[in-house]
């Protein structure tokens, strides 16, 4: 046999395996139905919160699962009455027993949650995030006033993203318990995901943050918000002409032809991430600390994300705090074939057996170091990097522990079908629009329109 064909083949059974049973899952829900019906009796003290919250999650699961295919298009925000009568969500109001759900509530040893937010009710309308599922922005007011995005999503199972969000929680625990970690303040950025049933859920919106690629790359020449790349150096080629070059030679066996091209892009496509924190942050002292944290970020994610093998981490999936300068990983589903707003792709280095394999750990490519200044990954990013990894080498055998129970629960399928796979990478290596929910570049769409094969941007 062919060692390539072999080595195909092999990968292919890798993705086929899945540990996931029906019928297992089907035993838990009828359990958890069982406790929830004993809690619902009308001698148990929380009848009225497990009511609301019911009340609630329902709610949501019907949003989540409406047709909003006629709204496709528009880019105003829709009249959730206009979408169904009688929807839920629009009499949800005053759940004093119900706390928001994308609200962080820390543990309290003495029981005393008496300050907690509730819901007070929601914004008439909503928007859409882009994507195939069509997921929805809803706006939920809480009791202390403040309003918070929420994202809706239907057809789209987030226990994994949830369980992955938990395993972050651990790593910063143990980040914090070390003293050399603690004193560097690093940690993984988290945000709340909420599973509501079998194939929907919540997620927490990421309030003043932005896409790299959407900072980076010019949606043409004539667009009112253009790229860093076109404002900073208009001579160079445009991202759609970099995307084509490397197109033309990615079926090509030659590999030095390969790497001359790419090298040629690179020339005409110089890194300006740097101008980001000039941009954002005027003050020197505050330029200064905004990117000595950008870089303990990348530092601390790329750490991390190595260990867990996070893959599919292109430019649209990694947000930078517009406030903090800190990064936050999205796109964490690793059983989809298509890109989530806000959940983690390609999970324990399932990039690894795609069909096009990716070889790299982390994503420290030129426009990522370029944000670091002019010590680039030496110095702080070296150093953040070394005491990362000691504090996950130091506690291997809690990280395995919490990762095996995960990996092998029999409710989680970590491994993609080679269908799902060929997919997810297609439609990524395309930019296909519906690939991703956060489309923000016209030469995106372009370029998948035009079909012809595309490249993983690794020259920005």
């Amino acid at each position: 046999m062919n060692p390539t064909t072999a080595s195909t083949s092999n990968r292919r059974s890798k993705l086929s395996k899945s540990t996931s049973d029906p019928s297992k899952d089907e035993g838990r829900i009828e359990a958890a139905k069982l406790m929830i019906l004993r809690l619902k009796d009308k001698n148990s003290p929380v009848v009225r919160i497990v009511e609301d919250l019911e009340k609630l999650c329902l709610a949501y699961i019907q949003l989540a699962n409406v047709n909003v295919e006629r709204y496709k298009k528009e880019t105003r925000p829709i009249q959730l009455q206009s979408v169904q009568n009688n929807l839920l969500i629009t009499k949800i109001k005053d759940l004093h027993n119900v706390a928001v759900p994308t609200v962080d509530i820390k543990v309290d040893p003495k029981g005393n949650y008496n300050n907690i937010t509730c819901v007070k009710g929601f914004n008439p309308t909503f928007k859409l995030a882009g994507g195939v599922n069509l997921p929805k922005i809803i706006s939920c007011i809480g009791t202390d006033g403040k309003t918070r995005r929420q994202l809706v999503k239907g057809r789209d199972d987030l226990r994994q993203d949830a369980v992955m969000q938990q395993v972050f929680g651990m790593v910063n625990n143990l980040l914090q318990k070390n003293s050399e970690t603690r004193k560097r303040q690093l940690h993984v950025r988290q945000y709340k995901v909420v599973p509501l049933s079998q194939m929907s859920g919540l997620l927490e919106w990421c309030e003043g943050t932005m896409p790299i690629g959407e900072y980076l790359v010019a949606s043409s020449p004539g667009d009112e918000k253009p790229g860093a790349h076109y404002r900073y150096r208009p001579d160079d080629y445009p991202a759609i002409d970099c995307r084509r070059h490397m197109g033309g030679v990615h079926a090509s066996p030659d590999t030095v032809k390969k790497y001359k091209v790419f090298m040629a892009v690179c020339k005409r496509f110089l890194p300006v991430f740097r101008h980001f924190f000039m941009e954002k942050f005027r003050d020197p002292a505050v330029w200064f600390e905004a990117r000595l944290a950008y870089t303990k970020s990348v530092a601390t994610n790329s750490i991390v994300g190595y260990i867990l093998g996070l893959g599919d981490r292109h430019v649209q999936n990694i947000l930078i705090d517009c406030n903090t300068a800190e990064l936050v990983h999205i796109d964490l589903d690793c059983n989809t074939a298509e890109l989530v707003h806000i959940g983690l792709g390609v999970a324990f280095e399932q990039g690894k057996i795609l069909p096009t394999p990716e070889t790299v750990p982390f994503r420290l490519t030129r426009d990522i170091v370029d944000g670091m200044g002019v010590s680039g990954v030496e110095g702080v990013f070296r150093r953040c990097c070394e005491k990362t990894m000691d504090v996950m080498h130091n506690n291997q055998e809690a990280l395995l522990t919490i990762l095996e129970v995960l990996l092998y629960d029999p409710l989680y399928a970590w491994c993609m079908s080679p269908a799902k796979a060929y997919a997810l990478q297609h439609r990524r290596d395309r930019n296909d629009p519906d690939a991703s929910e956060l489309n923000t570049t016209k030469d995106v769409l372009e370029f998948a329109e035009s079909n012809e094969p595309g490249q993983f941007l690794f020259y920005y």
